[in-house]
């Protein structure tokens, strides 16, 4: 569970995909342009976020990628694409999955009914027409691991969590990069290790209990919490009694109990700080479970790039770690500082702002998210016009899709 304002950055990650939806799928006809001069017709429908400087797009029917300057560098082919990860992308071809290279080369040829991106040089896959058993794949197509698992989220460092036996019926355990059964599968549930532990439980969604393990698969929890979140800075939040009634603490990596389970929500541990919160209140607490700053908001955010940002009556503000407000309250939203800006609302629109608190990207956006790798998407509505794109830090738009919507009449 997280405090609210967390949710926030999903909701306003539906609403963009919630806008494309309405401003794209719709009866429309339109155009998309590029920085490069390039221009195509088909109806451009889904824009990823970029990963390794390149975005996956699909026009019309078909998916393929764009760097930067906004210019198609590999040709709309496919059904379905992922993003680039460690230098390849999964992609989907006739129903099959295949992995390709930034140059767009097939380094896989699509035989696979799964792909999962590629971690740490492994991908778990399944090969078509083996009943959705994983096996474990390198860059070079060698299988690397031919246990077959029923489900695995791929390698996180060096190991990962694999589902054995029947579907439904399967337990939890986990193997090394070597396929080694490291962690017998014995749990109905099973999370990815953080910081050497990793929540296990036993029984149902409504009865089953959480525990935590180390990478030994020893115990070392008993199984007692009814929600957890992952380790960080060397803490877990962890939930006592169901969702309406139950309170929750904090523990250490040595399982005891920091924090005494008293507060309705604990986020994770982040520059030192959780977001906690009671009733209506939200704070932020150390270590010992202290309001730091002996304050309460009506909404924050986790401390990001030295600042949080915090909702006193109506309108956000940002603190610093001294508990100062360094940014007065004035936006109607404000989200966590993301390479030197931070997202906020006015009025309807959205713009950024610096740790200074100027607004140095004006409000011209119906919806917009935080910066990734010098970039930010963005849509803009001028009449008819909805613009698609992604803007750089000064403000400037160096990739736009336009469409003009064109409504038949009833």
């Amino acid at each position: 569970m997280n405090p609210q304002f967390n949710c926030k950055q999903t909701i306003l990650h539906a609403l963009i995909s919630l806008l494309l939806f309405f401003l794209i799928e719709a009866p429309a006809i339109g155009f998309a342009e590029t920085m490069a001069g390039d221009r195509f017709s088909p109806q451009l429908n889904t824009v990823h976020l970029f990963s390794d400087s390149l975005a996956a797009v699909r026009i019309g029917k078909h998916f393929g990628f764009i760097n930067k300057h906004g210019k198609i560098v590999i040709t709309p082919q496919f059904d379905e694409a992922s993003d680039f990860s460690e230098g390849v992308a999964a992609v989907k071809i006739n129903g099959r999955y295949g992995f390709i290279d930034k140059e767009g080369a097939m380094s896989f040829v699509p035989q696979f009914s799964v792909a999962h991106d590629f971690a740490n040089g492994r991908a778990a896959i399944v090969v078509a027409d083996t009943r959705e058993n994983h096996v474990f794949v390198d860059k070079q197509s060698r299988i690397l691991i031919n246990k077959q698992f029923g489900a695995t989220p791929g390698f996180k460092k060096n190991m990962t969590r694999v589902d054995i036996g029947e579907f439904s019926a399967g337990k939890f355990g986990f193997i090394d990069r070597k396929g080694r059964l490291i962690v017998l599968p014995q749990f109905d549930v099973a999370q990815d290790f953080s910081e050497g532990l990793a929540a296990v439980r036993l029984g149902d969604d409504r009865s089953g209990k959480f525990g935590f393990i180390n990478t030994d698969g020893k115990m070392v929890t008993v199984f007692q919490f009814d929600a957890v979140n992952r380790f960080k800075d060397g803490l877990a939040a962890v939930r006592f009694g169901d969702t309406l009634t139950g309170k929750w603490g904090v523990i250490d990596r040595r399982g005891r109990l920091v924090i005494n389970p008293v507060f309705d929500e604990i986020g994770i541990f982040s520059e030192g700080f959780a977001v906690a919160k009671t009733g209506n209140h939200s704070m932020f607490i150390d270590r010992q479970g202290k309001n730091i700053f002996n304050l309460t908001f009506d909404d924050l955010s986790v401390f990001s790039e030295g600042v949080a940002a915090v909702k006193v009556g109506h309108q956000y503000g940002f603190i610093d770690k001294k508990g100062r407000m360094v940014i007065r309250p004035q936006f109607l939203e404000a989200y966590p500082f993301s390479e030197g800006l931070a997202l906020v609302k006015v009025g309807n629109l959205y713009g950024y702002i610096d740790r200074e608190g100027a607004m140095v990207i004006k409000p011209n956006f119906v919806a917009a998210e935080g910066f990734s790798e010098g970039l930010a998407k963005i849509i803009i509505t001028e009449g008819d016009k909805n613009t698609i794109g992604f803007i750089n830090k000064q403000g400037g738009v160096v990739i736009t899709i336009t469409f003009t919507e064109e409504y038949s009449t009833l």
